[in-house]
């Protein structure tokens, strides 16, 4: 069974980059969304194994993207977050480490941040790992 994911970032160029290294790797984008409503609506529809969040979402219901990451982990505990981030501030990133997420990284993304991710969740859901060995013909 695949590992579901959702992507929610503001930029449709980071969600094109995202979906594409992320199925590559054997995941199933379940939903793609770009404000902080419509991740909170899709998140319970489709109850993701994963959700890649852009702390650059927008707001209109004037919920921010931390606490849609409070009420992501509060309402499911066992879905892994993965954290964009455009800033390099590492004090962001340590508040939500410290509170769960799975990894922080920076986009404008760079191989080492997408491998550093990758690893993470091979490591997280071993289906992931056994298809990334077999494509690396280990």
């Amino acid at each position: 069974m695949a590992v579901r994911v959702l992507i929610a970032d503001s930029s449709g160029i980071s969600r094109d980059i995202m979906r594409n290294h992320l199925e590559c790797g054997g995941c199933q984008v379940v939903a793609e969304t770009e404000t902080v409503a419509q991740t909170i609506d899709l998140f319970r529809t489709t109850r993701p194994d994963v959700v890649t969040l852009d702390i650059g979402l927008r707001s209109e219901r004037g919920l921010d993207v931390l606490s849609l990451f409070r009420m992501i982990r509060r309402e499911s505990p066992e879905t892994s977050i993965v954290i964009v981030n455009a800033s390099q501030a590492p004090d962001d990133n340590r508040v939500y480490l410290r509170e769960g997420a799975l990894e922080c990284i920076v986009e404008p993304f760079d191989s080492y941040g997408l491998e550093r991710m990758w690893r993470k969740l091979s490591d997280l859901y071993p289906e992931l790992k056994r298809r990334d060995e077999a494509a690396s013909g280990r």
